[in-house]
Order: structure tokens, then C-alpha cells, then sequence
């Protein structure tokens, strides 16, 4: 840490190489002309170099003056941004904040979690909007977005991870009663599985195995777009799916669908927040960010 007077000799010295005048600096300062001098003198005897090259008319900074200096400015302009960002976390969030989320984890888990903030941010415009596709935040002017799954490289956008959601394999009783139970993930290729309709990628199921990810590729009997209606496939015995647990666990507790494969984890997939740059951390960002990082804490 600097000492205060090594501070406010810094600060004699920007003074003095803005007036090129120890006198017009230290009337800037409210100082006299000779407490300047004496603190620029004690910076220079600091640091081992002259930072100006004095005449009894004029000042001029040395290239050592100019290196130091720039040092000097860059750090300024690094604490006045430092200052801004918390007085911009301190400030009321108002305005619109236009919000994208995918379909069913938005309205079940997401949404309510930003809805409620209406009632603590009464200035706060809230504007979501629910939908599956990659949309582009830029060209689409929203200002927020809730991506779940591994995210492309190269992203200009600003991102927080929310947390994961943890996948389950399961079927109906009766569909297991007639086709078996799988005993291992490489058993799924001989199974009916209801898959999303997302490409190639969609039938690929990802598991932890003996420490290992392996990727299984099932085969799809039904492929849906909507996971509600995925697990209701399942349900009514059209094959194995593998869905969120929060989407399922109540057909399980009543017995509608049967875990499989549980000593085989699915690997989870992970959930984002993203936001562009030019947001930064403004108040109603900060805030929707940290309602959603609380809600998917122990997600």
C-alpha cells in the first residue's frame, strides 16, 4: 500500500506536468508553491529518475516524466471505472430489460424468479419472451438470455454460469415390462427412446461410465421439440427419455415412470446467463443475473 504522502506527492505531480508550473499547480491544489515542489522533489528522490527538466519560467516533463505519467493516468482512469461499476451496483434498476428463455425451464423455473423482482424494482419494465431457438441477442436487441448446454466458442457476449441441470433415463412400467431394463448406457441401441427434434446431437446420449463420458447413440421412435410432451410420451410407453429431473420427478413419484441406469450418471448440462458487453453490470442486469444465480443454486 502507498502512504498518503507518496499519494498526494503523485498527485503534485500530475498537477504540475498538466500547468508545466509548480506556482499555477499549486494554486489548483490550494497548496503553496513550495510544499508542490518539495512533494515532486521527495517523488523524484523515490524513485531514482527526474521527471522534470526545470527553468525559472517553465517545466517540461523528462521521458521518465512521460513514462510515469502514463502510468499515472492509466491507473486514475482504472479507479474512476472501479468507482463507476459500484456506484452503478448501488443504483436503482429501472428501465426495460428484455429477456430470452427456453420454453418450459422459463416458464416453470426462470420466469417466476424475474417476475418476482417486479414487486422489489417497481421501475424495472420487464419483457420476456419464451422460445427454444439460439437467438441473436445483437441483431435481436435482447438483453438477456438463459442457454442451456455447452456454449459455441468465440462468443462476444458476457457470460455466468447458473449452475446444472441433471438429467434422468427412465420409462413406464409397462413399456419395461415388455422390452427389459437396460443394465448398462450401451444396452439404450437395442431400446425405443423418445429424443428431441434437434438434429443428430439430439440422439446421442452422454453418460459417466467407470470415470469416462461415453456417448451413446440411441434409437428415436418419437421425436419431440417440447420436453412436456416428451415425458408424456414416455409415460404412455412410447420408449426410454432422458429429461431433466424436475420435469419428471413427479411422474416417478407416482409411479408413472421408473428410473433406469442410475448407477450410470447422465452427464449434465450446464446453465447460462448471457448478456452483451455494452450492458456491463447495469443495475437491471446485476439484479436479474443474481435472482437467477439464487434460483439455480441448488438447482
Amino acid at each position: 500500500m502507498l502512504p498518503g504522502d507518496h499519494l498526494s506527492a503523485i498527485r503534485a505531480f500530475m498537477q504540475a506536468s498538466r500547468s508545466s508550473s509548480f506556482s499555477e499547480a499549486a494554486e489548483r491544489l490550494g497548496l503553496s508553491t513550495s510544499t508542490v515542489g518539495k512533494a515532486v522533489s521527495r517523488l523524484e528522490g523515490r524513485l531514482g529518475v527526474r521527471l522534470f527538466q526545470r527553468s525559472t519560467r517553465h517545466l517540461a516533463l523528462t521521458e521518465e516524466g512521460r513514462v510515469f505519467l502514463d502510468g499515472c493516468e492509466r491507473a486514475v482512469a482504472e479507479l474512476a471505472a472501479v468507482e463507476a461499476a459500484l456506484a452503478s451496483r448501488m443504483a436503482d434498476p429501472a428501465g426495460r430489460l428484455r429477456v430470452s428463455l427456453p420454453e418450459l425451464l422459463g416458464r416453470r423455473i426462470a420466469g417466476p424468479s424475474l417476475i418476482a423482482l417486479a414487486a422489489d424494482y417497481p421501475k424495472l419494465e420487464l419483457d420476456i419472451a419464451f422460445t427454444n431457438r439460439l437467438v441473436d441477442l445483437v441483431e435481436e436487441n435482447i438483453d438477456l438470455c438463459v442457454r442451456v448446454g455447452e456454449l459455441a466458442g468465440g462468443s462476444d457476449l458476457m457470460v455466468r454460469k447458473l449452475g446444472v441441470q441433471r438429467l434422468t433415463v427412465c420409462g413406464a412400467p409397462d413399456y419395461l415390462t415388455k422390452h427389459g431394463t437396460p443394465s448398462r448406457p450401451a444396452e439404450l441401441v437395442a431400446h425405443h427412446c423418445v429424443t428431441q427434434s434437434r438434429g443428430p446431437a439430439a440422439e446421442t446420449w452422454r453418460f459417466t461410465e467407470f470415470g469416462q463420458t461415453k456417448h451413446i447413440t440411441v434409437r428415436s421412435a418419437l421425436s419431440i421439440a417440447d420436453h412436456a410432451l416428451m415425458a408424456d410420451a414416455a409415460c404412455r410407453g412410447h420408449g426410454l427419455v432422458q429429461l431433466p429431473g424436475w420435469i419428471v420427478d413427479n411422474a416417478i413419484a407416482e409411479g408413472r415412470l421408473v428410473p433406469v441406469l442410475e448407477a450410470f450418471a447422465p452427464v449434465p448440462l450446464p446453465i447460462y446467463a448471457l448478456w452483451p458487453h455494452r450492458l456491463g453490470t447495469t443495475p437491471r442486469v446485476r439484479i436479474a443475473v443474481d435472482a437467477l444465480v439464487d434460483r439455480f443454486r441448488d438447482f
